[in-house]
């Protein structure tokens, strides 16, 4: 089944046609039959705009019902959709644009920073009835599509800009087939079920928010409430008012939500959750732990990239791990652990991850040389991502093969670092970076407490030996009111790189 055509099967069992499928932060709310509607009427608008098969249109903006209207209506239309989140800068949207050549980008009413962005670019207000109060700019007629369009499930629905591993945004094509699959193997797995009530904070414009919840969440026929932005007091009084089944959120929204208790003394159980599920980045067993303990349930978590569309493994279907565990291989999924000939290791051995299957990208926009080096003859993906496979068949991820650390000849991963830190009292969040000095390298960390907490360095310095090896020790602290972060909360290391220089004056806390 297509993308676009997931609210109409929905729609078409009487019994599930009038469940709301969408409430907006402004109290809007659209039931699946009225979802339809709006989908098919703005896939025509974007039709009559120019839009035409194989062709792109940017939609920027944040989550919000007319932003998913357009997603669908643009997708309906044979659009390759590529959806940027209103908060990036001008420079970033600018740069996304002029790479990937839209036919038309659309601006979202319901976003301040999208109105700005669209009177920035001279855009002007769009006519179409179904789109009211919208944005748009048309391009050029000479926009040519990208060829390969056939009407199958091999045609790109959705193009997500990452900066993965270089720095420069990669437009990340995935399939009808990509997004068929991984939304299949959801309902398989009965992750989303008919019935939930979904808080959805994570922008639709990262593969997580757009596949994992948004997407497979109109395919299990669940209601969405969608926030803008992420605020823990509206997640809260949703969890406790609203009837909210299920909540996926990456580690700095479980670490925001945990802060606003501790201020507030309000406790978040009883509730209704069935489902917690945190993703987006690694998580450690502390605040794990703290999460669960506040929500009254199990975390559970998966590992994947937007090259997987971006599932690969999940915790679900088997007993609670009592490690920290990324899961096990979806079916249908082959993920290995290889050395650097690309060789499956045995179990417990650590090396790259590489994953195959039906979920995998059809390749980088406009970028070959990239796509063959992420994607080898044989249809594996190399991840970049260090990992092993457990004796009960489960991933543990251990970092990124470009963040490790060579620290006097030893390897330091910092993902380990940064759960040590993550379980001393008061740490919202951390990051730890690697220094180069004199042939060597020195390990750093910055550091995010809890609100009102206060980090001794030497004090953190001292519970970490007993839980590192001596050369795994940081040896520069940073205390920072906070850390910096993408719109999804993933925090962003490559803005902390330019900090490590001013630790040259510093000597050990």
């Amino acid at each position: 089944m297509r993308v676009d055509r997931y609210v109409d099967s929905v729609a078409a069992d009487p019994a599930a046609a009038m469940a709301c499928a969408l409430q907006g932060q402004d109290g809007e709310r659209l039931t699946y039959a009225a979802l339809a509607q709006r989908v098919a009427a703005a896939a025509a608008a974007f039709a009559s705009a120019g839009v035409a098969p194989g062709q792109r249109a940017i939609l920027v903006g944040e989550n919000s019902v007319d932003m998913v209207v357009a997603l669908l209506g643009a997708i309906r239309a044979g659009a390759w959709t590529v959806p940027l989140n209103a908060r990036m800068s001008a420079g970033e949207v600018d740069a996304i644009c002029d790479h990937c050549a839209p036919r038309l980008t659309f601006f979202s009413a319901a976003s301040g920073e999208a109105v700005a962005h669209a009177k920035r670019r001279g855009a002007s207000a769009l006519a179409s009835a179904e789109l009211a109060g919208a944005w748009h700019g048309l391009h050029g007629h000479d926009v040519a599509p990208d060829g390969s369009d056939d009407g199958s499930d091999e045609d790109v629905a959705v193009m997500i800009y990452t900066s993965g591993s270089t720095g420069t945004p990669k437009g990340v094509m995935l399939t009808h087939r990509n997004l068929e699959f991984v939304s299949a193997a959801s309902l398989a797995q009965q992750v989303l079920l008919p019935g939930d009530r979904i808080y959805h904070a994570l922008p639709i414009s990262h593969s997580f928010g757009l596949v994992s919840v948004l997407l497979c969440g109109l395919r299990a026929g669940a209601t969405i409430e969608l926030a803008s932005r992420f605020d823990a007091a509206r997640l809260a009084h949703a969890l406790l008012h609203d009837g909210i089944t299920v909540f996926q959120g990456v580690p700095a929204m479980y670490a925001r939500l945990a802060e606003w208790a501790a201020q507030t003394g309000v406790a978040l159980q009883p509730n209704r959750l069935r489902l917690a599920y945190i993703g987006g980045s690694q998580v450690d067993a502390a605040r794990k732990a703290r999460a669960e303990a506040l929500l009254g349930l199990p975390l559970h978590h998966g590992y994947g990239l937007t090259e997987s569309a971006p599932a690969a493994t999940r915790t679900f279907g088997h007993p609670p791990a009592h490690d920290v565990t990324a899961g096990w291989p979806i079916p249908g999924i082959e993920v290995i652990v290889s050395d650097a000939r690309g060789e499956p290791l045995p179990h417990g051995a650590q090396g790259q991850i590489l994953i195959r299957g039906p979920n995998v990208m059809k390749g980088y926009f406009r970028d070959p040389e990239q796509t063959r080096a992420a994607i080898d003859a044989e249809g594996w993906l190399h991840t970049g991502d260090l990992g092993r496979f457990g004796r009960a068949g489960d991933l543990t991820i251990v970092g990124r093969m470009k963040d490790m650390i060579i620290r006097g000849g030893f390897n330091v991963y910092p993902a380990e670092v940064e759960a040590a830190i993550a379980a001393y009292p008061g740490i919202a969040q951390c990051a730890v970076l690697g220094r180069a000095v004199d042939g060597d390298e020195e390990v750093a960390a910055f550091i995010e407490p809890q609100a009102g907490a206060a980090i001794d360095a030497k004090r953190l310095e001292r519970f970490l030996r007993e839980r590192l090896a001596p050369y795994k020790i940081p040896r520069h602290f940073r205390v920072m009111e906070r850390l910096p972060a993408s719109g999804t909360g993933k925090i962003l290391k490559s803005k902390l790189v330019p900090l490590l220089a001013s630790f040259a004056e510093e000597s050990q806390p």
